[in-house]
């Protein structure tokens, strides 16, 4: 389990969530960090951290 810094190009209007970088932040709080610094720079977007999973390959643990 990972933490990814997403976007919403249309600012508070509705569309699609994209990510910020391709970075995966291990720890939650690393990545509301980086985001709260990049909503007093960029106030008209939308940031969110959300939850990825990384796939695992059969026969690996």
């Amino acid at each position: 389990i990972g933490f990814v810094l997403l976007v919403n190009p249309c600012g508070h209007d509705v569309c699609e969530w994209e990510p910020v970088t391709e970075q995966i932040y291990q720890q939650e709080q690393e990545c509301q960090e980086i985001m709260l610094e990049l909503q007093r720079s960029h106030p008209d977007y939308d940031f969110s951290c959300g939850k990825v999973y990384r796939h695992q390959e059969e026969g690996t643990q």
